[in-house]
């Protein structure tokens, strides 16, 4: 199907998808609510402007390093799904084909699946700042608590009322901070002689 075209062209093609609908969403979120110009226009042009700053900056690695480049591509891309998400549900709102705390929840939801992406990304970082069992043990700690905060939070946000929501959401956030505050001066203890 796609066997002519390399991953880091399908990642460019999908990058101009993204871009593309978020000016025909925005656009339409505009049309409706023309008070809001400001807010539409930055959603509109923050992928292309952080696209045309990556290639122009020197950022965006050549084709001699194509695993450095897919690395930028996809976060465009991770950038463009939230970006365009985000202007998609705003503008299904404006024209109330979604109930307007959907954009709230968007927000919330997109934010729970960023906590668990990250999450599940940090155990295979090392801090150079410390030992490294410190290091690992730091790492997994924000892992794990960056997985379980997003699952949670994202069951809170897809299955709560608006009503309780908010107040569930934060009340997970004060949660994992005051746990990921305990455990790293209980790490930080254990072996002090790093």
């Amino acid at each position: 199907m796609n066997a002519g075209l390399d991953p880091i062209t399908l990642r460019k093609i999908a990058l101009q998808i993204l871009i593309l609908l978020g000016l025909l969403f925005g656009a339409v979120a505009w049309s409706q609510r023309p008070e809001g110009a400001l807010v539409w226009l930055t959603g509109m042009l923050t992928l292309p402007v952080a696209w045309a700053l990556v290639a122009i900056t020197g950022a965006l690695p050549g084709p001699e390093r194509p695993e450095a480049r897919r690395t930028i591509y996809n976060s465009l891309v991770g950038a463009g799904l939230l970006v365009t998400g985000a202007l998609v549900v705003t503008a299904a709102a404006t024209l109330e084909t979604i109930p307007e705390d959907w954009s709230t929840r968007f927000g919330m939801i997109a934010l729970a699946l960023v906590l668990i992406v990250i999450g599940n990304g940090l155990p295979k970082k090392i801090e150079s700042g410390c030992s490294r069992t410190r290091s690992l043990a730091f790492q997994r700690l924000l892992g794990w608590t960056f997985v379980v905060t997003g699952i949670v939070a994202l069951v809170i946000w897809l299955a709560t009322p608006m009503a309780y929501a908010r107040a569930a959401g934060l009340s997970v956030y004060a949660i994992a901070v005051l746990f990921t505050v305990f455990a790293v001066i209980r790490i930080r203890n254990r072996d002090g002689t790093d």
